[in-house]
């Protein structure tokens, strides 16, 4: 059961950290690349830097709050500072979870990545091929019956509503992790007790 839960947790933090690489390097050196240059992968689009810092630094965030978690035991006295101090951090850390990374994700979409109304992501008709992509998307399917127009817009929306609906999910096991702290898996044996609520002692 151990080796198995130190296995889930390697697995957990080598996921992370794939995903925390993919989105701090792999991102900002495929905007930096030509366009087209590694076929469909998207290349040669602007990075927004303060969309990376503020997701930087919401990550720091709950990285410190794991610390702190781990260094203080339940039950440990709270002063008046101590409480002003943590009340102010969480409250910066929800305003840069739902307020400043994802509007920093739509002035990217919308002032660098260009992510408009007229910019068609996919379309779909009845009309075969079903599925339409690239610029002439919504006249190639324009024939068929039915159609469906997805802009890149509407992407955008999309992913803005990715980022608050894992901000909430984050938020609530954040919590839960942090009020579990420190417990101890119960074990199978229970102590006997007593009528009387003293503990029963083996003999012969």
């Amino acid at each position: 059961m151990r080796d198995r839960a130190q296995l889930l947790r390697m697995l957990g933090i080598l996921t992370a950290g794939g995903i925390l690489t993919l989105l701090f390097v792999g991102i900002p050196v495929l905007g930096q690349l030509k366009p087209k240059t590694l076929g469909f992968i998207p290349t040669g689009f602007n990075v927004r830097l303060e969309f990376f810092v503020s997701l930087f630094i919401f990550l720091a965030g709950v990285a410190l709050v794991f610390i702190v978690a781990s260094r203080r035991p339940p039950g440990t006295p709270l002063t008046w500072g101590e409480a002003i101090v943590g009340s102010t951090f969480v409250f910066g850390l929800l305003l840069l979870g739902y307020g400043v990374v994802p509007n920093e994700w739509l002035k990217w979409a919308d002032n660098q990545l260009l992510w408009r109304p007229d910019r068609i992501w996919f379309a779909v008709s009845t009309k075969w091929p079903v599925f339409f992509t690239g610029s002439n998307a919504a006249v190639e399917a324009a024939a068929g019956r039915g159609r469906v127009i997805v802009s890149f817009q509407a992407l955008r929306d999309i992913i803005a509503a990715g980022i608050y609906i894992l901000m909430l999910a984050g938020q609530v096991a954040l919590w839960i992790a942090f009020q579990k702290r420190g417990r101890k898996a119960a074990t199978g044996e229970v102590a006997r007790t007593s009528m009387f609520g003293r503990p029963m002692v083996k003999t012969g």
